[in-house]
């Protein structure tokens, strides 16, 4: 079974996407499961980490697998870490196998994020 955590907000519109993607495809799809996290934190004990959150500035669902490639906010205190910070600083440190972050435009409808999401989730099934 591949599990795909899940990040996001639900009390956030624009942040609760992946959340509402997940739980559309909840028993839908052979060999994949889904688990809601808050932060990274345990996942480090993952040697392929699948993350799936909401992206700006993408045209699709997509994987990505070159964390440089993600946009971290500006933090001003620690509490301001975004998942894209903590996943960088974790691998940086080395405590991190690969990684790969289902993306979801933030920008989509669920239905359309459900139905490309399925497509590229099914590609990745064991």
């Amino acid at each position: 079974m591949r599990k795909i955590f899940v990040a996001g907000n639900p009390l956030v519109e624009q942040d609760s996407l992946a959340l509402e993607v997940a739980r559309e495809l909840e028993g839908k799809l052979k060999g994949i499961g889904f688990e809601e996290i808050e932060d990274v934190e345990g996942l480090e004990k993952e040697k392929d980490l699948y993350i799936m959150d909401v992206a700006f500035g993408i045209k699709k669902v997509e994987i990505v697998t070159d964390l440089e490639k993600l946009e971290t906010v500006n933090a001003v205190s620690g509490h301001d870490i975004d998942l894209a910070m903590e996943l960088k600083l974790l691998q940086k440190i080395g405590r991190l196998g690969k990684v790969h972050i289902i993306a979801v435009p933030a920008n989509y409808t669920v239905e359309r994020a459900v139905r490309e999401a399925k497509q590229l989730l099914k590609r990745i099934s064991p």
